[in-house]
Parts: C-alpha cells; sequence; structure tokens
C-alpha cells in the first residue's frame, strides 16, 4: 500500500512538472528558460519531498498542541548526546536552499534589493506548510520552529552570494576573452549581465 501511495505522488509530481514546464514554453516560446525552469522544478519537488513528507498519519492525541518554537537561537536540548544531530539539523537546513537563492535568478528577474524579502519568504513558507501538516494531520512529529525560518533563509542568501560570484567570474571570462556566448551560454550571460 504505502509503495503504491509512493507511485502515485511521484506521478502526480511528474504532471506537475511537465505541465508546468509546458506552461512556461507556452508563455515564453524560450527554450533555455524552459530548461532552466525544469531544473528547478526537479529542485523544488525534492524540497516538497523533504518538508512535507512523510505524513505522519494516524495519531489520535488528545489535547495535541503542535510544536512550536518562537525563541531565535534556541536549539532545545544540544547536549553532548544529541550535539550531532543539532549541528547536522543546522547545515542541512541551510543547503536545502542555496540551490534555491542560486536557481532562481535563472526564471525570475531578481532585485538585489529584494532577495531578502525572499529568503524570509521561502523560510516563512516551508514553517507556515509544516504548521499546517501539523494540525491538519495532528502529527507530533513536526515542528514550527523560528531557527528553521532563519536557517533557511540563510541558505537563500547564500546562493544568492554564490549565484553574484559566479556571475562575476561568468562575466570577467567573457570578457578577458572577447568571446560572444552563444545558445544557453547567451541566455546565461544575459542573465549575468542583467543582474551586475
Amino acid at each position: 500500500m504505502l509503495i503504491f501511495m509512493e507511485l502515485n505522488a511521484f506521478v502526480v509530481a511528474l504532471v506537475v512538472l511537465v505541465s508546468a514546464t509546458l506552461a512556461v514554453w507556452l508563455r515564453s516560446k524560450n527554450g533555455y528558460l524552459t530548461f532552466f525552469s525544469f531544473i528547478f522544478g526537479i529542485y523544488l519537488l525534492r524540497v516538497v519531498d523533504v518538508v512535507v513528507f512523510p505524513l505522519s498519519i494516524g495519531y489520535d492525541i488528545p489535547d495535541f498542541k503542535p510544536n512550536i518554537n518562537l525563541v531565535p537561537f534556541d536549539f532545545g536540548s544540544c547536549d553532548s548526546f544529541s550535539r550531532e544531530l543539532c549541528i547536522r539539523e543546522i547545515y542541512q537546513n541551510i543547503l536545502l536552499t542555496i540551490p534555491f537563492g542560486f536557481g532562481v535568478n535563472f526564471i525570475a528577474r531578481i532585485k538585489p534589493k529584494n532577495i531578502l524579502w525572499l529568503a524570509l519568504g521561502v523560510g516563512f513558507a516551508f514553517e507556515s506548510i509544516q504548521l499546517v501538516i501539523s494540525v491538519v494531520f495532528r502529527s507530533p512529529f513536526r515542528a514550527v520552529d523560528i531557527n528553521d525560518l532563519i536557517l533557511n533563509a540563510t541558505g537563500v542568501l547564500l546562493g544568492y552570494g554564490i549565484f553574484r560570484v559566479f556571475g562575476a567570474i561568468y562575466f570577467y571570462v567573457v570578457q578577458k576573452f572577447q568571446s560572444q556566448p552563444r545558445h544557453i551560454f547567451a541566455y546565461v550571460h544575459d542573465i549575468v549581465r542583467q543582474q551586475n
């Protein structure tokens, strides 16, 4: 039964990804934008898999209250026994969103002044989804944590910073060798030029 449910979820995700990619193509008629949108969509499906699944259904807990931490930089009991788990949770929350901060630039024009709001929005969206899941399914295994929001936002900002460094290096190399980028490299060149 579980394998059947996972297969159904995979099929639904695949249909959504293909439909969204087709919509991008029909709207833009830009093959490179469509390609990067498809790659970004695969990444987002993986993020949904991490943030939403597995769903813990069937817990009938009287007086259920969602697990919520609104105290920044309070990581709970990170004693010597659980320190490794705490550290892993910190860097995994950051790593989860670095590709978002890097990749979103290839499908949307993000102004530098708006990146902080986008980063906070991503973290807020992830934690809101987990709160809804926790409340709807009365799942004690979902925690809403201000630290996760901060760490996810940090990952987006780091990804954006990596994109800016990549862009500067790419632009420098193109100018240094006085090359005229073509095909997908011309698309990347346009993206980088618009960010500088």
